[in-house]
């Protein structure tokens, strides 16, 4: 009987065992979004500034080669965008809706070219798109404002750095810190005392 007892257990904590397994397959779900370009890749893309566009640059092209993202809030794109401007702010990249856009803007073969309140601020959202994998990327360089009520854009020329931080980072090794002993005051040496030898009282002589 005990070993009856036994093996029903077994065999029912087996199938509970089995069941979780199926209802954690049956309700895991894949991550909608994977980062495809590593760290290393998004610091190289960042430092050659090759993304960064000029207003003179962008001024060139067609309106309809390309797709024009302003990652402004919402309040600030409804008083005033770009032309031809779709309004994801950098807050909603990631939902489902914004995805649908970019994704058939991308399978036409359009860049993206995003811009905000000044090339800073954008840079953020510019840099979550290249970690996604979107490489065909422009940051416009421009200065959105508002003046007399009116919507107003200004060309920013963005100074490439003097130094590859990137490439820095990579190759110059952190060299350890030398400890450095305490100074300590010396300890001043003892003088040796010779001791003399008391000199003997002579005994007074006798008189007379």
């Amino acid at each position: 009987m005990k070993e009856l007892e036994k093996t029903r257990r077994i065999s029912i904590s087996a199938v509970l065992f089995l069941l979780v397994i199926v209802i954690g397959l049956l309700t895991f779900k894949k991550p909608e979004f994977n980062f495809i370009n590593s760290s290393d890749k998004t610091l190289e893309f960042v430092n050659n500034h090759s993304h960064v566009m000029s207003l003179a640059d962008f001024q060139k092209l067609d309106a309809d080669s390309y797709l024009l993202i302003d990652v402004r809030s919402n309040f600030d794109y409804s008083k005033g965008h770009m032309g031809h401007a779709v309004n994801i702010p950098k807050s909603q990249l990631l939902d489902p809706e914004s995805k649908k856009i970019i994704e058939t803007a991308v399978s036409s073969e359009k860049p993206l070219i995003v811009y905000g309140e000044n090339p800073e601020t954008a840079n953020a959202a510019c840099l979550l798109l290249y970690q996604l994998g979107y490489n065909e990327l422009k940051l416009l360089s421009i200065r959105s404002y508002y003046e007399s009520k009116e919507f107003h854009i200004a060309t920013i020329e963005m100074e490439k750095p003097l130094y590859d931080f990137a490439q820095t980072m990579k190759t110059e090794s952190i060299q350890p810190v030398k400890k450095i002993a305490p100074k300590t005051k010396p300890i001043p040496k003892k003088k040796k005392v010779i001791p003399q030898p008391k000199k003997k009282k002579k005994m007074p002589e006798g008189g007379c």
